[in-house]
């Protein structure tokens, strides 16, 4: 098989499992999102690619997923694709690093936009400025680091009620702030691909196959990978099962049934523009 028709079908598994993804991740009631980025490289050792993500702490469902450069156009695609999956983006905290394209970009994604009147019949009009609900938070975890090991993580409130924040916390049965679920994914996705292997040759040498898998994987650990920590206890023992697994598009409530890769391609995607 030539190099081309691999690369062929690569990208059509990629466009595949970005349209599904599309397709059944909608109307997601979550209440809180952590945002992150994982490194890596595309095309040469010397060009970096980042994969920004975003999932639901509670039920682990990988809402959002883009990549690119780690710049201030690949956090606000994150953050719009992601609210646009959302069922009430409006009630909502969100728990990112100290990356700052975050915090400046968190008012025009998630607030409500208006006009503060102008001074007077003359002059220019002020500019659009955005209004934070009470029912929104923003917070962010800075790492302090020396000697290159992390050494404190001092959690901000950048934006909304430091209230909001704390019920949230206590939801998700948080002692202290952290970022552990898209952390922990972060590692899961590093085993589940290739490309995104520490200290290795692996990387791919075009950014679009490097996406295609970075989107067949998102498919695969929503709807086809159980989770221990997302099982609940069955109210009849069924012999020596006591529990039901439950991957994360389970626990979101997404489907009822844990999905096979098979049935993850044969089930027909429509793209938005069309089915051609």
């Amino acid at each position: 098989m030539s190099a081309e028709a691999v690369r062929r079908l690569r990208r059509n598994l990629g466009d595949h499992a970005k349209t599904f993804h599309d397709e059944r991740v909608r109307e997601v009631e979550a209440t809180s999102l952590q945002m992150d980025e994982r490194h890596g490289y595309a095309t040469t050792k010397k060009q970096p690619f980042w994969e920004a993500s975003a999932i639901d702490p509670e039920s682990r469902l990988l809402i959002g997923f883009v990549g690119g450069g780690r710049d201030e156009a690949l956090i606000e695609e994150l953050m719009e694709s992601t609210k646009k999956r959302l069922k009430e983006p409006k009630d909502l905290v969100v728990m990112t690093d100290g990356h700052k394209s975050y915090e400046s970009l968190f008012p025009s994604v998630f607030g409500e936009p208006y006009r503060p009147a102008r001074n007077g019949p003359k002059g220019r009009f002020p500019k659009l400025r955005h209004r934070i609900n009470r029912s929104l938070a923003y917070l962010q975890l800075i790492r302090r680091r020396e000697g290159g090991r992390v050494v404190e993580v001092v959690p901000t409130t950048a934006h909304g009620s430091r209230k909001r924040v704390e019920k949230e916390l206590g939801k998700l049965g948080y002692e202290k702030p952290n970022l552990s679920a898209i952390e922990r994914q972060n590692g899961t996705a590093r085993r589940m691909n290739a490309y995104l292997t520490r200290k290795s040759l692996a990387f791919a040498r075009k950014e679009e196959s490097r996406e295609a898998l970075g989107w067949w994987s998102a498919v695969v650990y929503n709807f086809c990978r159980t989770q221990r920590g997302l099982r609940v206890a069955l109210c009849v023992s069924e012999g020596r099962r006591r529990y039901e697994r439950r991957t994360p598009a389970m626990a979101a409530k997404l489907t009822d049934f844990i999905w096979t890769v098979a049935d993850v391609l044969c089930t027909p995607v429509y793209p938005a523009k069309g089915t051609g």
